[in-house]
């Protein structure tokens, strides 16, 4: 690629020749559409300019030569050696401006003298004062706008010196006019040419650090997603060992000593055999609970009220808890947040099964057009509730606060020893939602 870098204007620089391609599968077709029709159009740019440059340089070189030269004019080879340095300071401008950092000024400053130089020999030939229009480009393209018209303004006052030396004042005046306007003209389009660019650089660094940024959020979202699983998965062994191991551990002691006392005594196997039948079946039914717990249906076809009655009644005869819900309003919510405010009540009532001591608790739920407030109360045994601040609570405790606050509400916990416990919880309704009718 070759690449033509003008002056010291951040985040600018024009690029023509090959233009790099993208292998496909890099990126968004997207982006890489935009930069690579962004890049023609820089280089088509670049070309445009210097082109005009060079034409413009040999017009005005074949034009003053030939004047000197048909004329015999004693200062020809002067113009002839003065015409090289600008042509070949012009031509050597790209290579040098990217590998001397104080080249761009020192560039201007020789140039503006070499033109001046050929404007003050006689004849006084005034279309010298054209090579300053490259000088005036090339200066917005160095530095920012306020810079680069000031070195306009100084080619300007260099133009009108040597066209005022030459001609005097009268005759000089529509010269200067003209060179003048058209010196800043040119540097006008090159300064939004310019602009142009950086703005273009800049959009694309903020899209790619917007894209990186993008990657990141997907990479800790997945994150995220893994330790709510991994976290599933932790309560879901937790109570299998609570409840189906324990159970399917007495089952196999059960059935041992049923087949010792076969032969010893029948009588009691046949007892310890209607034991193990139960523990069976206390074991089926605690598998089918923790199946509900992973994937309550009747949210997906009923609603959380629905799923509610339904977990309601599978503790009451499993665990002989008595649970009163009370149901204020009808409003359906978006089914995530039913679902998150179903396994809030799952885990109260988990706590209150395992450690309250009671077999009554009071659900109540009301439903509001924009909120929905959550409350489970037991008179059970109670605990210290100080103790158990947000970052040092219960698992239990912790997932009922760390789903509440998924949702954008809030979750608190008033409880004293002997005092049974109150959860209260309070979350915005998401999304539009619809009646339970």
């Amino acid at each position: 690629m070759i690449t033509f870098r003008f002056g010291r204007r951040p985040g600018f620089h024009f690029e023509t020749g090959l233009i790099r391609g993208t292998m496909p599968g890099e990126g968004s077709l997207g982006v890489e559409e935009s930069d690579h029709l962004a890049a023609m159009t820089t280089a088509r740019r670049a070309s445009f300019f210097y082109l005009a440059f060079y034409l413009l340089f040999a017009a005005v070189a074949i034009r003053g030569l030939a004047i000197y030269f048909s004329a015999g004019h004693s200062l020809r080879w002067l113009v002839a050696g003065l015409l090289l340095i600008y042509g070949v300071l012009l031509a050597s401008e790209i290579w040098l401006t990217r590998r001397w950092q104080g080249y761009a000024s020192f560039y201007l400053v020789v140039q503006a003298g070499v033109v001046l130089g050929l404007s003050l020999l006689p004849p006084f030939l005034d279309f010298f004062a054209v090579l300053y229009i490259p000088l005036s480009t090339q200066a917005m393209f160095f530095f920012v706008p306020a810079p680069g018209f000031r070195w306009i303004g100084l080619f300007t006052l260099c133009m009108a010196g040597g066209l005022v030396y030459g001609y005097g004042w009268l005759d000089a005046l529509p010269f200067i006019l003209l060179y003048g306007s058209s010196y800043f003209f040119v540097g006008s389009y090159a300064s939004v040419t310019a602009q142009a660019e950086a703005a273009r650089r800049e959009s694309q660094t903020l899209l790619a650090e917007l894209q990186t940024a993008h990657h990141q959020l997907q990479m800790y979202a997945a994150q995220a997603e893994e330790l709510a699983v991994t976290k599933e998965r932790n309560h879901l062994a937790r109570e299998l060992h609570d409840s189906v191991t324990q159970t399917i551990f007495s089952i196999t002691l059960t059935a041992k000593s049923a087949r010792i006392l076969l032969e010893r005594d029948p009588a009691q196997a046949r007892v310890q055999l209607d034991h193990l039948q139960e523990l069976a079946q206390n074991a089926l039914t605690e598998m089918r609970a923790l199946i509900f717990q992973l994937r309550p249906a009747p949210i997906e076809a009923g609603g959380l009220v629905a799923a509610l009655r339904h977990h309601i009644a599978s503790l009451k005869s499993r665990d002989r808890l008595t649970v009163a819900l009370q149901v204020e309003g009808e409003q359906r919510l978006p089914p995530e947040q039913e679902a998150q405010l179903f396994r809030v009540v799952q885990e109260a009532l988990n706590n209150v099964v395992k450690h309250a001591h009671t077999d009554e608790v009071v659900v109540k739920l009301v439903l509001t057009t924009d909120r929905v407030l959550l409350l489970v109360e037991d008179q059970g045994i109670g605990f210290n509730a100080a103790i158990n601040e947000p970052g040092r609570e219960t698992l239990g405790l912790s997932s009922m606060r760390e789903r509440t606050e998924m949702m954008g509400g809030s979750f608190t916990v008033e409880s004293q020893p002997g005092e049974g416990v109150r959860i209260r919880v309070e979350v915005p309704i998401t999304a539009p939602q619809k009646s339970e009718g």
